[in-house]
């Protein structure tokens, strides 16, 4: 037989008990694979990589767990982007295969959008012929799809002919894509369409005229406050002032494409710099 106090003792942990909350449900999978999505971005600003690639991961694997086509190819478009920026390109091919390969029912933007990420990967890497492979699928289904991705295709266009030494065609790809970026507001696709036409321009031995399109781009870019294209502008700059013979100016550019690069925490822009440019 139990005594009073044993009884009041039981009593009051069973109070406990009943006062205890619930554990709380988790959030539906949608939701929660919209969090770490909004997370990954979140650090992707701040310059995160590795974070956000690891938020990435988690919600693919969201995606995956409920069959969700249009989540799954946004997240490993996503993660493919965030790991070329980490310099893991064979990391990135293997998120857009997921897209690219796999039989599932896709939207036509997703699959679209994954065939232009390749594309410009395989340009980044310096595969011309694979790059003009996926340009010209994604080409072929913008066509179909009548797409808003025109301005991006251009561009990608305008930087294989330019790879190809064609400096004429990627002058009038990229005017044609910087056309076509202002004409819908795409103020990003706008400063990259400039930044391939002044590229052109100093191909052809254009000095002046390709500073002050790269000169266009940067002032984009600063407002879109985008790191990345910044120091790409700045490379570019350098690289314009130094051909024109003005080796202060391409200085100049450089130390603050090394500042912008420092701050933004991207190695990889900085071995890019250094390959490009020998002014030191």
């Amino acid at each position: 037989m139990s005594s009073p106090r044993s009884a009041a003792a039981a009593a009051l942990l069973l109070c406990a008990a009943c006062a205890s909350p619930p554990s709380a449900p988790l959030p539906p999978v949608g939701a929660r694979t919209a969090d770490a999505s909004a997370r990954a971005a979140t650090l992707v600003r701040n310059g995160d990589y590795a974070g956000a690639a690891r938020r990435y991961e988690e919600a693919l694997a969201l995606a995956r767990s409920v069959e969700d086509a249009d989540a799954i190819a946004a997240n490993a478009i996503n993660l493919s982007v965030v790991y070329q920026w980490m310099g893991r390109d064979g990391s990135a091919r293997d998120a857009l295969k997921i897209v690219l390969d796999d039989a599932k029912p896709f939207p036509e933007r997703r699959r679209l959008q994954a065939e232009l990420r390749r594309a410009i990967l395989e340009l980044a890497t310096g595969e011309r012929a694979a790059a003009a492979e996926f340009a010209g699928r994604a080409e072929r289904r913008c066509e179909r799809f009548a797409c808003d991705a025109a301005p991006a295709l251009l561009n990608v266009k305008a930087q294989i002919a330019l790879e190809d030494g064609d400096a004429a065609a990627a002058a009038r790809l990229a005017q044609v894509a910087a056309d076509a970026a202002r004409s819908r507001g795409n103020h990003a696709e706008q400063a990259n369409a400039l930044r391939n036409a002044g590229r052109a321009r100093l191909a052809n031995g254009e000095h002046a005229a390709s500073i002050a399109l790269l000169e266009q781009a940067l002032a984009i870019d600063h407002a879109l406050a985008d790191p990345r294209k910044i120091h790409a502008d700045l490379v570019e700059l350098a690289r314009a002032a130094a051909a024109a013979g003005d080796r202060e100016g391409a200085r100049g550019y450089l130390e603050r494409a090394q500042t912008v690069s420092h701050a933004a925490r991207d190695p990889r822009g900085m071995e890019e710099m250094e390959v490009q440019l020998k002014l030191r």
